[in-house]
């Protein structure tokens, strides 16, 4: 504790009575959504930087209109993320998709946390600033954090193809990863793959639309049929925000 804090003498300091002051503060602002775990991880870079409690707040609010959708009650957005994901694997890294199948990992539980606050626990913290910076543009997706994700696997994929059978030892090693990953890497990686994912979509649209004007070629892809290409995985070409709130909490819920 700063020994010059009038909280010195309850084990704490200013700063964290601040934060704390600001999130008990956006619990009354948004009523519907309240407090939940996690969002001190957002809160506390905004403060560091902005150094002024009115502006940080209303950066936080700004920030939670599009992160609201990960702390929802039913955690609906965060499963729709996870499935969004467990597509753009099988589609961009197919031999590592079909490996975690068989080491039990495609629920890609190990990324909950990461995508829940935007790997803020994940990367030193001007690393995170930086990813932070990056995402908040959203010049090529406003998902572009899933591309992210999709970059690390790409950057381990032999490591966990090679060595890692089990699902304990991929969430092991994915767990590990915290702190020791190369952002400029990865955010290279990622753009890569998501100009990857554009040709890849745009070559199955032209394919389909031969296939459906020639019946001779469709039935040369009837053995070995064209990959689906769902509206989960088309919406990560968008820049579009996606912003879901929490619905109104039932009279007298907590």
């Amino acid at each position: 504790p700063d020994p010059n804090s009038r909280y010195s003498e309850i084990g704490t300091n200013l700063h964290l009575e601040q934060l704390k002051d600001l999130l008990i503060t956006y619990n009354e602002y948004n009523t519907n959504l309240g407090y939940v775990q996690g969002m001190s991880d957002l809160l506390s870079p905004l403060y560091v930087v902005f150094q002024d409690d009115a502006i940080t707040f209303w950066a936080f609010c700004n920030f939670m209109e599009r992160m609201e959708r990960n702390f929802l009650r039913d955690q609906s957005g965060m499963r729709q993320q996870m499935l969004t994901l467990d597509q753009l694997v099988q589609l961009m890294l197919p031999e590592l998709y079909h490996h975690l199948e068989k080491a039990d990992s495609t629920n890609f539980f190990f990324f909950f946390r990461m995508l829940l606050v935007w790997f803020k626990r994940e990367f030193e913290w001007d690393d995170v600033l930086r990813l932070w910076e990056v995402l908040w543009t959203d010049y090529l997706s406003s998902q572009f954090i899933l591309f992210v994700a999709l970059a690390i696997l790409d950057k381990n994929k032999d490591v966990i193809m090679t060595h890692l059978k089990q699902l304990d030892e991929v969430l092991k090693y994915m767990n590990e990863l915290s702190m020791h990953m190369n952002l400029e890497d990865i955010l290279t990686r990622a753009e890569l793959l998501f100009r990857k994912f554009e040709k890849t979509i745009d070559m199955i649209d032209k394919k389909k639309q031969l296939i459906s004007s020639n019946d001779s070629t469709a039935s040369e892809y009837e053995k070995d049929p064209l990959p689906t290409i769902s509206p989960e995985l088309r919406q990560l070409l968008s820049r579009k925000v996606i912003v879901v709130h929490e619905v109104e909490r039932p009279p007298g819920a907590t």
